[in-house]
């Protein structure tokens, strides 16, 4: 069976002849795994992993956004950041600026330089689903891949007057959610008709979820975020790609509403985080959407032996399987305090489950 139909029968709630593998690392992780593994490139270690999924995307060819020292940058929506090492092999981009932090009337927005659709090159799209038809295509994780809350408003404002905003100057957020959509909304068009409208999964990358509760509540969330997401979601199904929406954390409370967005598959099911047990989420949902995700790698995935990772990839199948509608994946990106034994053993797992 090829991978592409063994997701979408999957995504139909049918069973296929094994689970689908989904895969999400950090860039430290595929470079040590290929050389763990003896393999040259990205599409050789998702083929050797059996994974189901391929990712396309526009190029940027805008304005260059790493300086020269490797250590600064900026994103297409002028926030700046730094290269923090945690130790020799690993670090991660610290933001050091929000461009907007100090603004507060809307009317200056106008002013601000956001970023242009010329900025992206769309037209080597169709070569890319070309390339894949054998595999579920989705958007890029980054710019095609889009979120609204944490990417780019907080990063825009900083966290703390992202939320403040949103209760005590609501007409400025909305503006400035606004002004992300006027870049947003066509920027997914021109993607998905580029690649054809062959790109089978639209993916909203966004948090809402801490590790006990949603970081606001859900009647500001359905207020201030949710008609930005639907709006987004709406231009994808017009051009035939399910709606995959990521959030970390505790999102229970969230789950009805993006049902009632036309969610088609939820990840990655942060099993650590409260009221996201797998079984219990199954039982309620389970005949409404897809999950995607499931084993833990704030905990298990890092300290866990292989038999471990066995036992629990087993016992997950077990509850989340059966019925088609799910998609086995890490919780988060693959860090890289997670042995390559791990995420090997992970995979070799689901394989030789069997419905």
């Amino acid at each position: 069976m090829k991978p592409r139909e063994r997701v979408m029968l999957a995504l139909r709630h049918k069973e296929p002849d094994r689970v689908p593998l989904f895969y999400r690392d950090v860039p430290e992780i595929e470079e040590r795994l290929l050389k763990d593994l003896n393999l040259k490139d990205r599409e050789e270690l998702l083929t050797y992993l059996g994974i189901d999924f391929r990712w396309v995307g526009p190029k940027y060819i805008g304005p260059t956004l790493e300086d020269k020292d490797g250590v600064h940058k900026r994103d297409i929506w002028g926030v700046e950041y730094k290269y923090m090492h945690i130790n020799e092999n690993a670090g991660y981009w610290e933001t050091i600026s929000n461009p907007l932090m100090d603004i507060n009337d809307p009317k200056i927005l106008e002013e601000y330089s956001w970023p242009k659709l010329e900025w992206f090159d769309f037209s080597h799209l169709k070569e890319e689903v070309d390339r894949y038809e054998d595999y579920a295509i989705m958007t890029n994780p980054g710019f095609s891949s889009p979120g609204i809350l944490q990417y780019p408003i907080q990063n825009l404002l900083g966290v703390e007057k992202a939320f403040v905003d949103m209760y005590i100057n609501p007409k400025f957020f909305d503006a400035l959610i606004q002004y992300v959509l006027d870049f947003r909304l066509p920027f997914i068009e021109r993607m998905l008709l580029a690649a054809g409208e062959r790109i089978n999964f639209f993916r909203i990358g966004d948090d809402y979820g801490g590790q006990n509760n949603l970081l606001l509540s859900p009647e500001l969330w359905r207020k201030r975020i949710k008609p930005a997401l639907k709006s987004m979601v709406d231009i994808a199904k017009t051009h035939r790609a399910y709606y995959y929406q990521h959030s970390c954390g505790s999102i229970r409370p969230l789950i009805p509403d993006f049902i009632e967005m036309g969610l088609d598959v939820l990840d990655p099911i942060q099993v650590t985080a409260k009221d996201m047990g797998p079984a219990e989420l199954k039982k309620e949902f389970g005949c409404k959407i897809c999950f995607s995700g499931g084993v833990d790698e704030q905990n298990l995935l890092r300290t866990g032996s292989t038999d471990d990772i066995r036992n629990y990839v087993n016992s997950l199948l077990d509850i989340m399987a059966p019925g088609g509608g799910f998609f086995i994946g890490p919780t988060h990106n693959f860090q890289v305090d997670i042995p390559t034994s791990n995420i090997v053993a992970m995979y070799e797992a689901a394989k030789e489950w069997h419905y």
